[in-house]
């Protein structure tokens, strides 16, 4: 499978698996009364960056030929670090966001993610509000 089409698909995967293992975002008034901190909602948020950044970089390389060592460990290179992007982001999706900023960073990795791996289908209901909903966090961050 060329690599372009393992990241589209292996990514959509992990973008869906994470949005929908996700909750919903909200903060209780309790929770937000505390204000807890999103320390290690950051610090995954770090380590999901250097992972997606490492997935893009080695995705603008050029491939090695085919059916050579060179690109068999190529593949298994992008192959692992795809998997780390998608490990980094269901734990993104596991870790509550505790303060409006850390739902923001929440609404704004869907809103960079989640249209690119839907360009090709339709659009539920769902998943819709999914997408409003994080515009709505990321606009009220301007406000």
């Amino acid at each position: 499978m060329p690599k372009a089409d393992a990241l589209s698909n292996t990514q959509r995967r992990c973008v869906l698996a994470g949005i929908m293992s996700a909750p919903l975002l909200a903060v209780t008034p309790a929770v937000a009364a505390v204000q807890l901190d999103d320390a290690q909602l950051f610090a995954s948020h770090q380590r999901f960056q250097a992972a997606y950044s490492a997935v893009r970089a080695m995705s603008k390389q050029p491939e090695p030929a085919c059916n050579t060592p060179e690109a068999d460990a190529y593949e298994a290179r992008f192959d692992a670090l795809v998997l780390e992007e998608c490990d980094c982001l269901e734990e993104l999706a596991a870790i509550p966001a505790h303060t409006s900023q850390g739902q923001r960073l929440k609404a704004e990795i869907i809103l960079a993610l989640l249209p690119e791996h839907l360009r090709t289908s339709e659009m539920d209901g769902e998943t819709q509000l999914v997408l409003s909903l994080a515009r709505d966090l990321v606009r009220e961050k301007v406000a």
